[in-house]
């Protein structure tokens, strides 16, 4: 008698069969035995305030540089895990589904529902928008030219494109002016980022009239 065949998911990230766990442990894991961790809502919103106390204006450079550090380890286990598992070359990779696969592991990985705006392109920048931030989630989104250029989730952001790309990118949000559900992102060269953060981020919040200004 015939065995029935068990249908792969197509998604890398599917969390029915990527996310391991071990009740007699309690511990998480992913089908390659990389360990997962749960980061209390209360650890994220205390840990920029305890270092803000403890460093001052440093602080932000300080989780930037860690946003960014942890980003590409984020994004070099990701694409480890879609080699591995669809056998074939990230440049091989049908663009629909690689995306697919980059929502689907930030919603996995808890940390929000990304998009991806390629308008700006030709001008060197990426606009990505992410949706329920984990790593935001709770944190007071604050008001001066340093956070905007220095927060966790730039740098993370910055981290995982600089992972994706192989070059040096940085990132800085744009509407932080209150803490909305959904923050937009710039993410481009370095020296990009820098310009358009001397040139409009002071100002305020970039409009869509402004971003295509840029």
């Amino acid at each position: 008698m015939t065995q029935p065949t068990i249908p792969i998911p197509t998604n890398c990230f599917n969390p029915k069969s990527y996310v391991k766990s071990d009740p007699a442990s309690g511990l998480l894991a992913t089908r390659h035995g990389d360990r997962l961790i749960a980061v209390p809502e209360l650890l994220l919103r205390s840990i920029p305030r305890i270092l803000r106390v403890e460093a001052g204006e440093a602080s932000y450079l300080a989780l930037y540089t860690f946003g960014d550090n942890w980003g590409k380890t984020f994004g070099n286990r990701m694409m480890q895990d879609l080699v591995k598992y669809y056998r074939q070359p990230i440049l091989e990779t049908i663009a629909t589904e690689f995306f697919a696969n980059v929502e689907a592991a930030w919603a996995v990985h808890g940390l929000g529902k990304p998009s991806i705006d390629f308008s700006l392109a030709e001008r060197g920048l990426l606009v990505v928008t992410i949706a329920n931030s984990g790593i935001a989630n709770g944190q007071t989104v604050e008001n001066n030219p340093t956070y905007r250029s220095f927060s966790l989730e730039a740098g993370f952001l910055a981290g995982w494109f600089s992972n994706l790309t192989g070059e040096k990118l940085g990132a800085c949000a744009s509407n932080w002016s209150e803490a909305p559900s959904s923050m937009q992102f710039l993410v481009g060269s370095k020296t990009h980022i820098e310009s358009i953060e001397r040139s409009h981020l002071e100002q305020g919040m970039l409009t869509p009239d402004g971003l295509n200004s840029l």
